[in-house]
């Protein structure tokens, strides 16, 4: 039978991906891989015509154009030979690394220490920190308003740190959890002017 199809066959995969927008991070899971792009779960908001960038692998973000958007997915160009050898056999194991900078809070020997976390993903994190941590060690993180009690930290050295999870986070949490963390700061209500102050009973001038 004569395949009229124009693109060549996509290679069918199921893999965590993340998106970069002008509007932050996505937590993604990338579908297919064609020789002219990929097949993602759709972020919110996405259109036709943005530029973005995508990761799903160790070779770092990829660069592309939104070329379609369909029931809950979104098909993206990709750059000349840039998905060269991306077939799902040789991905690597580790889940990928969302590059997210943010404080968070190590509880390590009874003490609880600050700590940058450089990334993120459902499988751990990677800390920065002027404690001496060593391979090997149990800890709990506390990532805004998630703890991971019975953590392990799996490397150190100059100052950075890999923690891995007791128990890898599921999909959805773990998207919700990054959304948590790009959300901005809620500051505090300003001062109200004498107008807008609360009446006082019982007072007396």
């Amino acid at each position: 039978m004569l395949d009229r199809r124009h693109e060549p066959r996509a290679t069918s995969t199921f893999k965590s991906a993340y998106v970069r927008t002008q509007s932050g991070l996505f937590y993604v899971t990338l579908r297919n891989v064609s020789d002219s792009g990929v097949c993602l779960d759709a972020y919110p908001g996405a259109a036709e015509g943005d530029e973005i960038q995508y990761c799903f692998d160790s070779a770092g973000p990829r660069t592309g154009v939104v070329k379609w958007v369909k029931e809950g997915r979104f098909g993206v160009s990709a750059e000349p030979d840039s998905l060269v050898n991306s077939s799902p056999q040789i991905f690597p194991p580790r889940s990928v690394r969302l590059p997210l900078s943010f404080s968070a809070h190590l509880f390590v020997n009874g003490r609880q220490e600050g700590v940058t976390i450089s990334n993120l993903s459902i499988r751990g994190a990677c800390i920065s920190s002027p404690y001496e941590f060593r391979a090997g060690q149990l800890v709990s993180l506390k990532i805004a308003d998630r703890c991971f009690e019975l953590a392990t930290i799996r490397w150190a050295r100059q100052g950075c740190a890999g923690v891995r999870f007791a128990e890898p986070m599921h999909p959805g949490e773990f998207r919700s959890l990054v959304e948590r963390l790009q959300q901005p700061p809620v500051h505090s209500r300003p001062h109200a002017s004498p107008a807008q102050q609360p009446a006082l009973s019982g007072m007396t001038t």
